[in-house]
């Protein structure tokens, strides 16, 4: 059966940033955006939460008239803080892990240098601001492992477009727990995305173009090309990627017919099941794409981060992605005060909208720490994000 994208009628479109729906677009596995499934999301509902916010099962209606133009300041120290971010906190035990270990890195000699004119541009020069495809990108939100972080850092880097001002299309592929949706939909250009099975894995990358490249109205003009689409993968996705890539060349098509290069953000807590999952990940996505690895420090402060910091297998990966003219980066992501998480969780407010409640001056102030050193992380490689430029500058 296919499914056509929903209407976006029903958006609230003020003080929007982001790019306008694009409803003419025959994205036919997108499911409705208008119907926000359950939050499952593993809070510990023991966990204090402010005594007027309602219960975690009833989602409320955000009706607040969000600014999502109001910048937070960028300038922020690093983010050696001290907030504890209980997003999905006990969830690494949640997902079992099933994919087999790789004790060595896989050789990947298919397409290392890629005849497509991204990858020979890029090859030359990462930083070439005057090739007009550099901040063309996909930008794929993955964390294999569940309950590392990764819906919140796709809701950090959403804030950050929207008050930098970023045209994008979001992507929430997430579909057990879609927090680009319940959070941005609103404040955003938020689709939902069902790649469940085989079949809607063909329409995804048959209708990926069009998504980027839209057809001319029947008035003759044109639509506005999307130049940036930031898709949050679920949990459990690595097998599923495997198959876009190797089996249906989906790095070919983003490469030569969306005239984009890929970030892959691959969020990852202390253990070493994260890092067998990125050696993974690497065998098959190999040197064609930028990597940015996330440490989200919920779990843990830098020098805790050993499984990845000393593994040679990753220090060879970055010397070879580097080579080809890549890139392989690591970034932390902040830790968020569990009061102050709660409260956006239940309230289902955007980090913007957590800045401009009045109800609790304790969660301002956290959350204000925590944008400012989020997108003090993401600043200095905000071209692998598709970002020209941050306001502030």
């Amino acid at each position: 059966m296919t499914i056509k994208i929903a209407n976006d009628n029903n958006r609230n479109t003020s003080n929007n940033l982001a790019d306008q729906p694009f409803s003419n677009t025959q994205f036919n596995n997108i499911a409705p955006n208008n119907a926000i499934e359950k939050d499952t999301s593993n809070i510990d509902p023991d966990s204090p939460v402010p005594d007027n916010i309602a219960p975690k099962n009833v989602t409320e209606e955000n009706t607040s008239n969000t600014d999502p133009d109001s910048t937070a300041p960028d300038n922020v120290p690093p983010n050696k803080v001290t907030e504890e971010n209980i997003g999905n906190t006990e969830l690494d035990s949640l997902a079992p892990d099933n994919i087999a270990l790789n004790n060595a890195i896989k050789e990947n000699t298919s397409n290392t240098q890629s005849n497509n004119p991204v990858s020979e541009n890029n090859n030359k020069n990462n930083n070439n601001k005057n090739n007009p495809e550099q901040l063309r990108r996909l930008v794929m939100v993955t964390g294999d492992k569940g309950g590392v972080g990764k819906s919140t850092f796709a809701r950090g880097l959403a804030q950050t477009y929207i008050d930098n001002a970023v045209k994008f299309v979001g992507l929430d592929a997430d579909n057990s727990n879609p927090h680009l949706i319940r959070f941005y939909e609103k404040a955003a250009n938020i689709h939902r995305l069902d790649i469940s099975n085989s079949d809607k894995l063909d329409e995804f990358v048959d209708n990926l173009k069009e998504l980027v490249y839209p057809k001319s109205k029947e008035s003759g003009k044109n639509q506005e090309e999307k130049s940036l689409i930031l898709l949050e993968t679920p949990s459990q996705f690595l097998p599923t990627l495997k198959i876009l890539i190797t089996e249906m060349g989906f790095l070919d098509v983003v490469n030569n017919k969306c005239k984009m290069r890929v970030t892959i953000v691959v969020v990852i807590s202390t253990i070493i099941d994260c890092i067998t999952q990125l050696l993974e990940l690497y065998s098959f996505c190999g040197d064609r794409v930028d990597y940015v690895i996330v440490k989200n420090s919920f779990y843990g402060e830098a020098e805790q981060f050993a499984f990845y910091d000393n593994s040679k297998e990753i220090k060879a990966i970055e010397q070879q992605v580097k080579a080809t003219g890549h890139d392989f980066t690591s970034i932390n992501m902040p830790k968020l005060a569990k009061k102050s998480y709660d409260y956006l969780d239940v309230k289902n407010l955007t980090f913007r909208q957590g800045l401009e409640q009045d109800e609790y001056p304790s969660v301002f102030g956290r959350v204000l720490s925590w944008l400012n050193n989020f997108k003090g992380q993401i600043k200095p490689k905000k071209d692998l994000f598709g970002i020209e430029k941050i306001l502030s500058e």
